[in-house]
């Protein structure tokens, strides 16, 4: 490296004081590190964690999102003063307002609530919605990058939908769970299909995906030009195709894998009630009666973790994994999909259904320029709207919620109370109802008087984090010059991404190996050799133990081995990287979650019954945390509190 330093070459500089997360607990670790420069060339000139001013949580990028990029130091700070009883006792301070309903959380079951609240409440009725982070949204929020005049927008978490073509039947997708989201669909009135980018410079030659978890899915791989990045070996194109003969594996995991891919194997043939059947087992252990060894377990581990449960295959439930149809829990003539839907994955991901459920309940709420429903997409948010007095609906922001119980007797009572932390000040709120729509690790511990049912339900939920990185490029002609736009990796950190083709939001430009893009990272944090339980766990505490310099220092690195040959130069090319940590992205379903153990019944059907004034609604209910699947439980969940009203 001619005596360059390779930190320099890697596009890192500034030398800062690193802060470092152990077992969810913060500690100052007292030692200086060479840090990277989140924003490249693209980061203010205050520095590079701007805005946020933390080493942990890193650059944030531009835009209304810039201080909200997954869970920041702030917001874990906050969180973790529960967990550690660090805020005064709630009792003490006196009621500060009251509101007819107040709903804690702001990802897509809480603005759903919110939404229904809207439609439903009569005048003269109110509804206090808070949200810990500093933007609402939950994970459907986005990182917006400027890369030389060039605005670019990816996904921090939620992202992917179904569009109900003209003659879509409801109820025909997802047995009724996606019913409320293909509604508000046609009620907001967006299109039945959408036009992409258009393609050129060399880039027609290609099969683009539009959708971040197309390339993952085991069975649609080899539609795309893909390379798969070995330690010591390099590259392998497109090892699917070839029953991965290229590929380092031994000839019997090759042939084993083929088979995985293809889903050639079966048992479920002749088991009755075959779904319940999955219910009472892991994946592993269907793997073992499929015949299935050790790499196979390994190549599908990070696609369970990232597609929906944050952990491996030993701790899920076979029928999660039907869930996520993966290959050998195929039911025969289960139809369960429709030909009348779509997928869209928007620049942003599902951001855009949040700005527009956004808008339509706080008119004004994001400034547009333009007109028409996808309007909200490209606004930019007025804080100032969100919590004005007079409105129905007010949404407080960088809220955490601490205490939520009745005055009394639960079954009596005619309000709750909810004490919340805000600016550093407990306050406290009186209100008629309560929707709880944030997850249940939260429930557990803030709903004080939550009866030995509820509590023993909850006991049953384990969770996976995730954490999705994005890494903002001025150009992507070294993918060109391999000849991969969907790349997979077995030494690095980010275990895969592609090139992708957006959604043409109006007046695009033609998409060429020579146009900024983003590399989104869906990144798992796998321990196989753990019992299901105690992965989600470890996985947290490695997410929380490492800091933004050590994440970005591994992303530089992996792309420089993997594309120097090819041009790569990672300080030139690379314009800047945010961090998207998600401490409990998943719920992580274990045998019996669905359809009960022991004769008892599902823990989620014992969470949907209200508690008194208090109701319980978020999307792991129903064992995926999924847009669709929040809006189906926040939609009951207003049913039940119009009932108090």
């Amino acid at each position: 490296m001619s005596g360059q330093r390779s930190d320099e070459l890697l596009g890192m500089g500034s030398r800062i004081t690193r802060r470092d997360f152990f077992n969810g607990a913060m500690v100052a670790s007292g030692a200086a590190l060479v840090a990277g420069c989140g924003g490249g060339q693209g980061a203010a000139a205050d520095g590079p964690w701007t805005p946020s001013g933390s080493s942990w949580t890193g650059y944030g990028g531009v835009g209304d999102y810039a201080w909200s990029n997954g869970n920041t130091q702030a917001v874990v700070d906050a969180a973790h003063g529960i967990r550690d009883r660090l805020y005064p006792d709630p009792a003490t301070k006196p009621i500060d307002e009251d509101f007819d309903l107040v709903i804690v959380g702001g990802g897509f079951s809480g603005m759903t609530a919110a939404y229904e609240f809207s439609k439903r409440a009569g005048e003269g009725v109110t509804c206090l919605l808070l949200d810990n982070h500093p933007v609402v949204g939950g994970e459907a929020k986005q990182n917006e990058f400027d890369v030389d005049g060039h605005r670019l927008v990816a996904p921090q978490g939620s992202n992917g939908a179904i569009v109900p073509h003209d003659n879509y039947v409801r109820g025909s997708f997802g047995e009724g769970t996606y019913d409320i989201f293909t509604d508000y669909y046609r009620e907001f009135g967006l299109p039945t299909k959408y036009d992409l980018e258009p393609l050129g410079g060399g880039a027609e030659k290609y099969e683009l995906t539009d959708y971040h978890f197309g390339p993952m899915a085991p069975a649609w791989e080899k539609a795309y030009a893909t390379g798969y990045h070995f330690p010591g070996t390099g590259w392998v194109a497109n090892p699917t195709t070839d029953g991965f003969a290229k590929t380092p594996w031994p000839a019997s995991a090759q042939k084993q894998l083929d088979d995985f891919v293809a889903d050639r194997r079966d048992v479920l043939s002749g088991v009755a009630n075959p779904e319940a059947w999955l219910d009472t087992l892991t994946y592993y252990q269907l793997l073992d009666k499929l015949g299935y060894g050790t790499e196979v377990r390994n190549y599908i581990n990070p696609g369970i973790a990232v597609g929906n449960y944050g952990v491996c295959g030993s701790g899920i439930s076979a029928f999660a994994a039907h869930r996520l149809r993966l290959p050998g829990t195929t039911i025969k003539d289960k139809v369960i999909s429709s030909s009348d839907i779509g997928l869209v994955s928007f620049p942003g991901g599902n951001t855009a259904f949040m700005r527009i459920m956004l808008q339509r309940m706080i008119p004004g709420a994001i400034r547009t320029q333009e007109q028409g429903p996808l309007a909200p997409v490209g606004g930019t948010i007025d804080p100032a709207k969100l919590d004005r007095a007079g409105n129905k609906i007010r949404i407080r922001s960088g809220s955490t919620a601490i205490d939520v119980r009745h005055p009394g007797d639960p079954a009596k009572a005619d309000h709750a109370i909810v004490s919340y932390v805000r600016d550093g000040k407990v306050r406290r709120v009186r209100a008629r109802a309560v929707v709880m729509a944030s997850g249940g690790w939260v429930n557990r511990n803030i709903v004080s008087d939550m009866p030995e049912g509820h509590r023993k339900a909850y006991g049953e939920f384990q969770y996976g984090p995730v954490m999705v990185a994005n890494v903002a490029l001025r150009n992507w002609r070294f993918f060109d010059k391999l000849g991969f736009t969907n790349t997979r990796w077995f030494d690095a950190l980010g275990w895969q991404t592609s090139i992708r083709r957006n959604v043409d939001m109006g007046g695009a430009q033609a998409f060429t190996p020579d146009s900024p893009t983003v590399l989104t990272f869906y990144i798992p944090f796998l321990h196989p050799d753990l019992p299901g339980p105690q992965q989600g766990p470890a996985a947290r505490a490695r997410l929380f133990a490492t800091s933004y310099a050590d994440f970005e220092r591994q992303l530089r690195e992996q792309l420089t081995a993997g594309f120097a040959a090819a041009g790569f130069d990672a300080k030139r090319d690379i314009a800047g990287i945010i961090l998207n940590r998600w401490g409990h992205a998943y719920v992580a379903p274990q045998p019996g979650f669905y359809f009960g153990r022991d004769g008892a019944p599902p823990p989620s059907d014992v969470i949907r019954k209200p508690h008194g004034r208090i109701v319980f609604a978020h999307s792991e209910l129903l064992g995926e945390m999924a847009m669709a699947h929040a809006m189906h439980e926040a939609y009951r969940a207003a049913g039940q509190i119009m009932d108090m009203l």
